[in-house]
C-alpha cells in the first residue's frame, strides 16, 4: 500500500516539475529506485509475516473443512453400497 502511494506520489511529482517529454535527471532516478527499494524491502517482511500468520490462523480450519466434506462424501457412498 505504501509503496502505491510512493509511486503514485512519485509519479504526480514528476509530472509536475515538469513536461510529460522531459526526462528524469540521473539524481531523481536514484532517489526513486532507492526509496522504493527500501519500501519493497519493508512491504516485503510485512507480507511475509502477514502470509505466516494467515497460515497458523487459518490453516486448521481450512483443513478441518476439507476433511469434514471429504468425511460427509465418504458417509454419502456409504449409503449406497448394499448391505
Amino acid at each position: 500500500m505504501r509503496f502505491l502511494l510512493l509511486l503514485l506520489l512519485t509519479s504526480a511529482l514528476t509530472y509536475a516539475c515538469g513536461g510529460s517529454e522531459t526526462p528524469l535527471d540521473a539524481k531523481t532516478r536514484e532517489a526513486i529506485d532507492s526509496l522504493s527499494t527500501a519500501e519493497i524491502r519493508l512491504l516485503r517482511v510485512e507480507l511475509d509475516s502477514q502470509c505466516q500468520m494467515a497460515r497458523v490462523t487459518q490453516m486448521p480450519h481450512l483443513v478441518d473443512s476439507i476433511k469434514q466434506v471429504r468425511l460427509h462424501e465418504i458417509q454419502e457412498q456409504l449409503k449406497t453400497v448394499p448391505k
